[in-house]
């Protein structure tokens, strides 16, 4: 089986030069699609696939605004607030963020048969798959980290959550309360917290995701 084209590679636009692009929240229909800028790294994305209609799906990701927006062959389709099921003719894209970045970008067919879309070049997660493909024992440990780091998160947050919760006055009363064996001080609940949150932008940027292990990462499917 053939690997699937990258759509990037015959070019989508100047991703560099030029003013800063607009963004309006949601383009006229068959606007088209502004180059990507730099300057857009930390509020939106970009992703892309070749489709079996011999043309190309662009998802447009606003992080600030909660919004993605399809484009057809470089022209605007339809936007809306993630979670969204784009739907096509033979099948669909599901897009969903998390509280990080992206939780789900994928191409389902209509036999139920999946493909994750392309990062554009210039977005955290195409650099991220790019350090991967150039140092593959870096990207590994980074994976391996992110995954050790909200273990132990789970592990020794959780408990703490439990016992904070379980001693409101909603709860007290009515249910046993539990006590957590676990008393870490606040500057340790802290560092826990900032590495839980680059754990989650890792397993974002590599479009990774566990229903368990990024459930403090989870944010936007509700």
């Amino acid at each position: 089986m053939n690997a699937p084209r990258d759509p990037w590679s015959s070019g989508l636009g100047d991703l560099d030069g030029g003013a800063e692009a607009r963004w309006p929240p949601a383009p006229p229909p068959g606007a088209p699609l502004p180059p990507f800028r730099p300057s857009l790294l930390l509020r939106r994305t970009r992703f892309a696939i070749d489709l079996p209609e011999a043309s190309t799906a662009t998802v447009d990701v606003d992080h600030s605004a909660g919004l993605a927006s399809l484009y057809r062959d470089d022209r605007h389709v339809q936007t809306a607030e993630m979670p969204v099921e784009f739907q096509l003719e033979r099948g669909r894209i599901d897009v969903a963020a998390s509280r990080f970045g992206m939780e789900r970008i994928s191409l389902v067919a209509a036999d139920g048969s999946q493909r994750q879309l392309v990062p554009a070049p210039g977005t955290p997660e195409h650099w991220r798959a790019q350090l991967s493909r150039r140092r593959p024992g870096m990207g590994r440990a980074l994976a391996a980290a992110a995954v050790l780091v909200l273990v132990v998160n789970l592990m020794v947050l959780a408990p703490q959550l439990l016992d904070l919760l379980t001693h409101q006055s909603i709860w007290t009363g009515r249910f046993p309360s539990f006590d957590s064996p676990l008393a870490l001080p606040a500057w340790a609940n802290t560092a826990l917290a900032v590495l839980g949150a680059l754990a989650g932008v890792e397993r974002a940027l590599s479009l990774r995701n566990h229903w368990l292990l990024d459930v403090e990462t989870a944010g936007m499917d509700g």
